[in-house]
Parts: C-alpha cells; sequence; structure tokens
C-alpha cells in the first residue's frame, strides 16, 4: 500500500523548473519561498538580429530559452531574459572591463529603461510577459566607474551593473517594478502561476516546508 508521503514524494506535479544560470533570479524566487525543483542553464544562441527591436529580441529570447528546455509533465517552467535599453541602444550582458566601462558612461546622468520577457510553461500551455522599469542613473564620477568596475558584480549583467549588489547607491529615481531589474518581475510572475493553477499549498506540502 502506498502512503500519502510516498505519493507526495514520487508525484511530479507543480514541479518548479528555472530554465536560468543566473543566480539573481533563484535568490529572487527563494525569497517568496519557491526554491526551484530543477535548475537548467538553456543553450541558445543569445546574438541580437539585424535591425530588432528591444522588446522584440527579449520576448524571442524568453520564448527560445522556453522552448530550449525538455519539457516535463506536470512541471512549471519558469525561464526569463532581462536588457537595459539606452534610448535605441540595446545593453546585453556584459563581461568584460572596456564594454562595462562604456556601458557605465553612457549610462550616467541618463534615463534608461529595463526589459524583462518571461515565459512560464505548464504542459501545453506558454504564457510570455513582459515588464518594463524606468530608471535614472545618477551622474558617475570617473573614480566610482573604475571603483565599480574593480568590484567584478557586474559581470554577467545587462548594462554592466548589479542593482541588487553596490549599484543600488546608483539609481536616485526608479519607477516600476524593482525586482524587474534584478532579473524577474516577481509580482507579476507569481500572478502568472496563479493564473495556470500552480497550487502553492501543494508545493509547500510536497515539499515539506
Amino acid at each position: 500500500m502506498t502512503s500519502q508521503k510516498d505519493e507526495l514524494t514520487t508525484d511530479t506535479s507543480d514541479l518548479l523548473v528555472l530554465g536560468s544560470s543566473s543566480a539573481a533570479r533563484k535568490e529572487l524566487l527563494v525569497s517568496i519561498g519557491l526554491v526551484p525543483d530543477i535548475i537548467e542553464k538553456p543553450e541558445i544562441d543569445e546574438s541580437l538580429r539585424p535591425n530588432e527591436t528591444p522588446i522584440s529580441y527579449v520576448r524571442r529570447m524568453a520564448e527560445e530559452k522556453a522552448n530550449s528546455i525538455l519539457p516535463r509533465k506536470h512541471s512549471y517552467l519558469i525561464a526569463a531574459d532581462t536588457v537595459v535599453v539606452a534610448g535605441s541602444r540595446v545593453l546585453l550582458k556584459t563581461f568584460d572591463e572596456k564594454t562595462a566601462y562604456n556601458y557605465l558612461l553612457m549610462l550616467s546622468g541618463r534615463r534608461h529603461i529595463v526589459l524583462t520577457a518571461f515565459c512560464v510553461r505548464h504542459n501545453d500551455l506558454l504564457s510570455l510577459n513582459l515588464v518594463k522599469t524606468s530608471l535614472k542613473m545618477k551622474l558617475l564620477s570617473e573614480k566610482e566607474i573604475t571603483d565599480y568596475i574593480a568590484c567584478r558584480e557586474w559581470v554577467g549583467s545587462a548594462g554592466a551593473y548589479s542593482i541588487q549588489g553596490r549599484a543600488k547607491t546608483f539609481f536616485p529615481f526608479i519607477s516600476g517594478c524593482f525586482s524587474n531589474v534584478v532579473g524577474l518581475p516577481i509580482p507579476k510572475l507569481s500572478d502568472v502561476l496563479k493564473g495556470m493553477g500552480f497550487s502553492r499549498a501543494y508545493y509547500e506540502k510536497r515539499n515539506n516546508y
């Protein structure tokens, strides 16, 4: 005879899959009590296409990331992409100091927007969403730029800054969702999960929370 505990252990309903290697996205989910059961890094080409708009790009990235991960029956897959947009220019993930310096110089003293597109996939359902946050970076001194580059927290971040770290002191103005800038708009994501049938109560019971 199978016990209720055994059933909860073997049942994969409401399995939460994060399709991202981003530590920031994982930490955002953990902060609201959702620890991903599985984390997978999407393997896709993230190159910007000629004449592709920022919105088209970030939506395409989120959808391609979701589709690159093997579906699991009854699971909830979350995949996302975040970009910084300065004027008409898309600032992607930054890995070298020269690009980081140029990006910070470009953003210094200016307003810009952060776009995060995310997909939630559950069985045959796919929900693609886009959230925008507007920010203004203060005018940075040369020393502030070089000191920030030296700390290395910007590596792998769109726009060459990590707002949840030291860079939070750079922003006197933010309009919109803060967690969207980090990498996932948590209020919107929570609503989408609920609308697609995700049961937090069952998830917590299955994981013995």
